[in-house]
Formats: C-alpha cells, sequence, structure tokens
C-alpha cells in the first residue's frame, strides 16, 4: 500500500493507473482498491506531498495591462525581477516624518537644512566654515546673522 502523506509515489509504467468515473482517482501502485481520491464533486483533495518535487527555475506573471515580469533568485538568494536584483524602496524621495523624535548619536544633514518658523516662513539654515550660522528667509529673501 502507498504512503501518500510522505511523499508522492512514482509512477511505474503499465501498472499505474489513472481512473475517471464519478471522481477522478489515482493508483500509481496499480491497486484500485486503495487509490487517492483525487478530484469530485465536492473539489480538489491534493495534498502537499503531490506537489513535494517541483522546482520553478522562475515564475512568470503577467500584469493587468499585460506585461510580463520573470521573477526568480539568484544564486546568493537575491530576489531577482527581470534577472535584476529586487530593491526594496525605502521611501525616502519627499517623504514626510510626522510626530516627536528624538535622535540619539551623531545626525549628519547634507544637501541643507530648512526649518518653518511659527507663522510659516522657511529658512534656509547655513553653516561656514568657522561654525557662524546663517539664516536666509526664502520667501522675502531677508538674512539673520547669529555670529
Amino acid at each position: 500500500m502507498v504512503n501518500w502523506n510522505n511523499e508522492r509515489p512514482i509512477l511505474e509504467e503499465k501498472v499505474s493507473a489513472l481512473g475517471i468515473g464519478k471522481a477522478i482517482y489515482a493508483a500509481p501502485d496499480g491497486d484500485k482498491n486503495n487509490a487517492r481520491l483525487l478530484l469530485a464533486a465536492d473539489g480538489f483533495h491534493f495534498r502537499q506531498s503531490d506537489f513535494s518535487d517541483f522546482e520553478f527555475n522562475n515564475i512568470v506573471i503577467t500584469s493587468s495591462v499585460g506585461e510580463k515580469y520573470n521573477i526568480s533568485f539568484g544564486v546568493d538568494g537575491q530576489l531577482l525581477i527581470n534577472g535584476l536584483p529586487y530593491t526594496a524602496p525605502t521611501n525616502q524621495s519627499d517623504e514626510t516624518i510626522a510626530g516627536h523624535k528624538e535622535f540619539t548619536g551623531v545626525a549628519k544633514l547634507s544637501g541643507g537644512l530648512q526649518l518653518v518658523s511659527p507663522s510659516g516662513l522657511i529658512f534656509n539654515i547655513q553653516v561656514d566654515d568657522t561654525g557662524n550660522l546663517k539664516a536666509n528667509n526664502i520667501d522675502n529673501e531677508v538674512e539673520v546673522q547669529d555670529g
């Protein structure tokens, strides 16, 4: 008798049977009395072992507009889409961060700093090589010195 739960039995030529009647059944060892039900009126009767030796080199998924995407894994296990490594978006472009935040350690800002006053004025903050801060109101071009 075949143990259907642990592995998918090997089909043997001229011995295995696939029966179709009121249902579809499989008997890889030729024993129709112990055959396993695969499909009946109440649905599919697949088990995990039915898929134990499936291997896919890649999966092709078609988008809603008909574009095809090839999804696979590289030799190091990295997810590839159309052969290129997938990089998760970092959401760093034009991001708004709300709420109270506390930073520990050193925070470095490259590319500039803007501060908004309570009345909504926006100031560009710059520092020179001697450590002097300079604030420029970008709305009215008002310069504020701290020295």
